[in-house]
């Protein structure tokens, strides 16, 4: 049904990072996991597909992609079992691109398209997570610059980002906290800006969660991406809806791979006589999975083509994550099931699956966060 949607420049696309993937990606992952991070290698291939830069426009040294074009990386990379740095190509890549002025997109957006620069996207802080307007992180104005100071956590690309796209109030607004919330570009080699200690999560082991610390740090006027006040806090959370779209399909490719995997496992995995695919309570439950995952790519693509004609999609882009992370993890999880004490075991792949996917329902909103914008796009 997707292919009936895409276009053959599309298809052309999803097989040449399908190609990729299983060529260059998928016999190494075991290794980059047990080794704890990507090597510098794995950046240095996706650079050179472009994925790096795949929203960037052309003029920018960018491929000029459409997020139908991000939902097909994410999924096949998904597949796999890796992800792409989804902050640097969504949140900061699209959010220069789409918010900044003509010198911010000169200077940062060429080298971010080709991978030279990474990005990190820095939201979140110890009493900020889905509550943004409770962020303590604070730019003070100044004759010249901005001395921003603050500490963010969970902090994805965080020891290796050259760019950070940072969150931080300039103004107190009692009534509505969030309208004091601006936008910077900083440099990550500032003075005043270090990395703070490293979480230690379940999955995603091949890229780390840190805490960036902002003291004193001098912010040129000239990098300030959104000021605070106005609309500006409304373009900041639109770009949300491409992060929540890339997750949700990180989220379908993750739970397809599994799924693979697990019909590959039932179909020669031979008891009582015959392989158990046959039996019906085995058969019925790969039939729902398959279901599952289908549902959830619908969802996705249905805000995405909906984004493409100019439409606003948070309630779509809120649907399409809600869905897709709920069923990864019972896809997932059911894959562990029919594996049997094989899907426990670190030698089959389906449990780095689980654990993998168990996170991205965290990031980008979590499924309340989610439910709670669906809602409020129905009832206004």
């Amino acid at each position: 049904m997707i292919d009936s949607l895409l276009s053959n420049e599309n298809k052309r696309f999803r097989d040449e990072v399908r190609r990729f993937a299983n060529r260059e990606i998928a016999p190494n992952v075991k290794t980059w996991e047990k080794e704890g991070k990507y090597p510098d290698s794995y950046y240095k291939k996706i650079s050179e597909m472009g994925f790096m830069g795949l929203l960037v426009p052309e003029e920018y040294g960018g491929e000029g992609g459409s997020m139908i074009d991000l939902a097909i990386l994410c999924e096949e990379m998904g597949r796999v079992g890796v992800s792409i740095p989804l902050t640097h190509v969504s949140a900061c890549c699209r959010s220069i691109a789409h918010l900044g002025n003509e010198d911010q997109k000169k200077k940062y957006l060429p080298d971010m398209a080709s991978g030279k620069k990474i990005g990190a996207y820095c939201q979140t802080e110890a009493n900020a997570g889905s509550d943004a307007g409770n962020m303590s992180s604070f730019a003070e104005e100044k004759e010249t610059h901005y001395l921003l100071n603050g500490e963010k956590i969970f902090i994805s690309n965080a020891k290796i980002a050259s760019v950070l796209i940072v969150l931080a109030k300039t103004k107190i607004v009692p009534e509505k906290p969030s309208k004091g919330i601006a936008m910077f570009i900083v440099d990550s080699d500032t003075p005043g800006v270090s990395i703070g200690r490293s979480e230690k999560m379940m999955g995603r082991n091949c890229s780390s969660l840190d805490e960036i610390i902002f003291k004193d740090v001098q912010v040129p006027k000239e990098n300030l991406l959104i000021p605070a006040g106005g609309k500006g806090f409304k373009e900041i959370m639109k770009e949300f809806n491409s992060e929540r779209c890339g997750n949700s399909s990180f989220c379908v490719g993750f739970a397809q791979g599994a799924y693979e995997r697990t019909l590959k496992h039932c179909k020669e995995r031979v008891q009582f006589g015959k392989p158990i695919a046959q039996f019906q309570g085995i058969s019925w439950n790969l039939a729902e999975m398959a279901i599952k995952i289908q549902q959830s790519r619908l969802l996705v693509y249905d805000a995405l083509f909906k984004e493409k004609k100019g439409k606003m999609i948070a309630k779509e882009a809120s649907m399409a994550k809600k869905a897709a992370n709920e069923m990864a993890v019972w896809v997932c999880d059911q894959a562990i099931q029919l594996h049997g004490a094989y899907g426990y075991s670190t030698d089959y792949e389906v449990e780095r699956y689980y654990r993998d996917v168990r996170g991205w329902s965290m990031g980008g909103g979590t499924t309340q966060v989610c439910l709670n914008r669906i809602a409020y796009e129905l009832l206004k």
